[in-house]
Order: structure tokens, then sequence, then C-alpha cells
């Protein structure tokens, strides 16, 4: 697929999900990104969440009313990652991350998985551009999962507790599209897990992967938990004392 081609793809889509959302139109500004553009990518592949984000918390307020006045209910308030909403059967979630002056280019260098860094801003209910990143456009051709380089260089420079989610995001995300996880990017996140984050910072990963993927998505991947709580390695018997240690009478033990 040309790049021109896929789009202009993206412009359509985006155009039919701010109709969607605002059929009557909406003054205000608004960035649609990430898993919304998803189905371009796979015939048939269904769309779980639609993902907005706005410059401030003014414009956080504005978007919310816009949504209640079109019908939309409020399901949960899931401070400070999102409100999630439900529209005609469709779960929308307002992100709490302020865009700020960024530009739409900036919001995708904030995402995670390459695949996802595709998006549309809209302003006073006109589409003013889209933008699909190089990274995005490349793990596409590829059909390959990876991340982003400036995921990589967030993590090695803040360590934050999002790694062993997007270790999940990156699985979930190969087995709806059929593509593969790339190997190379998969075993430097778990490098950096084990060897640059600290004991603290792995409990924090794991507790924030408990409250976002599992208690809130309802996800779980075993395989993940097991090899983020597996932190030790058995001491071979060899490496051990032949004989027990003869412990004098005043340090032994007392029977239970």
């Amino acid at each position: 697929m040309l790049r021109h081609l896929f789009l202009h793809r993206v412009r359509n889509r985006a155009h039919q999900l701010f109709a969607f959302l605002f059929p009557k139109g909406f003054d205000g500004e608004v960035f649609i990104c990430g898993g919304a553009f998803k189905p371009l990518l796979r015939k048939g592949l269904v769309m779980h969440d639609l993902d907005l984000w706005v410059r401030d918390r003014k414009q956080r307020a504005k978007l919310c009313q816009a949504l209640l006045d079109r019908g939309a209910v409020l399901l949960q308030d899931f401070h400070p990652y999102c409100l999630k909403f439900r529209l005609e059967g469709q779960i929308i979630e307002i992100t709490y991350h302020n865009v700020k002056d960024g530009t739409l280019a900036d919001v995708l260098n904030t995402f995670d998985i390459a695949l996802c860094a595709m998006g549309a801003r809209f302003a006073a209910g006109r589409l003013e551009e889209v933008h699909v990143t190089e990274e995005c456009w490349q793990s596409i051709r590829a059909k390959e999962v990876r991340l982003l380089e400036a995921y990589f260089c967030f993590i090695g420079l803040q360590k934050p507790a999002s790694l062993l989610r997007s270790l999940h995001r990156m699985g979930q995300k190969a087995a709806e599209l059929g593509y593969q996880v790339n190997s190379d990017h998969e075993h430097r996140l778990w490098d950096i897990y084990w060897h640059d984050y600290s004991e603290d910072e792995r409990r924090q990963a794991m507790d924030l992967y408990f409250d976002t993927m599992v208690a809130y998505k309802g996800q779980h991947d075993e395989r993940i938990v097991h090899r983020a709580s597996v932190a030790y390695v058995p001491i071979p018997k060899a490496q051990g004392d032949v004989t027990p240690l003869s412990v004098p009478p005043r340090l032994r033990p007392l029977p239970a």
C-alpha cells in the first residue's frame, strides 16, 4: 500500500469518527489518535475504544459536556488516566494528558507502540491535519509490532511504570493484527526492566499493570506477570556445603 493512499484512508476514517461523535458539529479542538484507526490495518477489526486528547482542563470540560449533550454516559472517572464514556455502545476515553501547545506529531510521540502513532486534529468542526509517523508506516509495511524510539528514550530517562503495560500491548496488537512482535524491542524492554529498574520501580510497574490492564481493562497476561515476578535464580545443590554446619548448643533452634 502506498503511503499517500493510506493517509487518504486515515483522513476518511477521521471524518467518519468525528461525524459519529458530533453529527451537529463541535466548535472546540480535539485530537483523535491511536486505536481509533486500528480497523484500517486489518479488515473486520473492531475498535475497542475511541481515544481523545485536548489541550487543557477547560477544553476537557467542554468536550465532556458536548459528549453528555450528545447522549453519552460517563462510566468512570479513572483519574489520573482518563474519563470513560459510552455513546451508542461505543467506549470513548478522554485522556487526562494535556497537549498544551503541542502539535499532533507531539501527541503521537508520547505513544509506546509505533502502530498507534497515527491520528487527526479537528478544530471548530474542521479536519485540520492528519499524521502518520515514519515509524508507524514502517511498522505497517513490515507487519511488525515495534516500539517508538522516543519511548525507549523516555523509559531510559524516566523509568516509567508503563513498561510492563507496553509489553502486554505489544503481544495484544500482534495477536489482533496477525503481525509479529519485534523480538529485539521486546528483549530491550525486559533488559531495561531487570537491569535498569530498581526493585521499587519494578514493583510500581507491576502495580500499574494490575491497576490499568487487569482491573480497568480486564486483561491479564500470565506470562508477563510470571516473568516480571521471578526475581531470583535457584542455587544449585553443588554450590552448597556437602555436610551440615555444626552449630553450638546455645545457637541451636528451639523445638517447635
